[in-house]
């Protein structure tokens, strides 16, 4: 090699170095620049999403013979009308669900101290403090009106209007980005796209619909039995839907830590809730909802949810399992490929 001759790989590696420790140094600039464009571009974003996850259902209604705008309209009017029932019936019963839980909670905390003759006068102190601190903070926002609550998330009301108005854009547009997306990508690169976005829609579909199921299911059957927060403990049921395995036991632990302060009769029939519902779950509503597709196995799912948790807290979970399908579908998709090369490189080492 002639010692004139410029090593590029080395200049290459060199100005890689250089630039990253130009970043590095100047990372109370940039990152406060990339923050703010972030928290610019964040509703848009989430309007997208919230557009992309409706789409199914959407379709499902223009296939059937209604119109385009009628379609959207109907979703937009259903989610409308399920948020003011949430407001107007829901929540005033949500709050005296509250009030009961807590009182529940330290019924339970005194009931333990007394049993086994412990000390925890600090954790009582601290959930009365909490408890106290909740309901004042709910009171107040209930008794002063929707205005001063308006008033005080001014913030969050505008990114939540803008997220509705963009996204209802988006959901008109839908078909146009699809397209779009399908003319500008190459025939192997659209195939690739198109099973991640039938994965995603999949997972997202039967997420929502098992969500709605669950609410609905643990609230009328906790209810039926007698459960004091029947309701508290089914709209949990439904949130928690988004972590496998673990919500599902953080919903019966709490139900049934509630019910042996209450009766022996209770404990008993949460404690058959609790075995019973989540079979049923498993083994008949979530294969129906879900069908074939993302059926991860569950050594998969406590994987990606604890790796979720680890590396990106509550939103590490929460997009643990979309994340966790995305690369087990990237994976099957170019499987032969990767066999391929994995081959070949052998072959080169024999």
């Amino acid at each position: 090699m002639n010692k004139n001759q410029i090593n590029y790989k080395l200049l290459n590696i060199l100005l890689v170095i250089l630039i990253v420790c130009l970043l590095y140094w100047v990372s109370d600039l940039w990152i406060g620049i990339v923050s703010k464009i972030i928290n610019v571009i964040f509703p848009f974003i989430l309007a997208f999403a919230v557009a992309y996850a409706l789409y199914p259902y959407q379709k499902k209604l223009e296939n059937v013979g209604f119109p385009k705008w009628l379609s959207i309209a109907v979703i937009y009017f259903i989610i409308a009308g399920l948020l003011i029932m949430l407001l107007i019936l829901v929540v005033p019963l949500l709050y005296d669900q509250i009030v009961l839980f807590l009182s529940n909670i330290s019924a339970v905390i005194t009931d333990i101290s007394s049993k086994f003759e412990l000390d925890l006068g600090v954790l009582q102190s601290t959930i009365s403090n909490i408890s106290s601190d909740i309901l004042k903070n709910v009171g107040t926002y209930i008794s002063d009106g929707a205005i001063n609550v308006v008033n005080s998330s001014i913030n969050i009301v505008t990114s939540l209007v803008i997220v509705a108005i963009v996204s209802v854009y988006f959901l008109f547009d839908m078909n146009k980005i699809r397209n779009y997306v399908k003319k500008k990508l190459k025939n192997r690169s659209y195939k690739y796209i198109a099973r991640l976005d039938n994965e995603i829609n999949n997972y997202f579909t039967g997420l929502i619909g098992n969500m709605l199921i669950q609410c609905i299911e643990y609230t009328v059957i906790f209810g039926l039995i007698g459960h004091p927060n029947y309701l508290i403990l089914g709209i949990l049921a439904g949130i928690t839907n988004i972590i496998p395995f673990f919500g599902a036991f953080i919903v019966n632990v709490t139900a049934l830590i509630i019910a042996s302060v209450v009766s022996t009769k209770l404990f008993i029939l949460t404690l058959i809730v609790c075995i019973v519902c989540p079979n049923i779950d498993s083994y008949i509503i979530s294969p129906k909802i879900y069908g074939k597709t993302n059926q991860l196995h569950p050594l998969v799912n406590i994987f990606a949810v604890f790796a979720g948790g680890i590396l990106g807290g509550i939103w590490g979970i929460i997009l643990s399992l979309p994340i966790a399908i995305i690369v087990i579908a990237t994976y099957k998709f170019f499987k032969e490929d990767i066999n391929t090369k994995i081959d070949s490189i052998k072959e080169k080492k024999a």
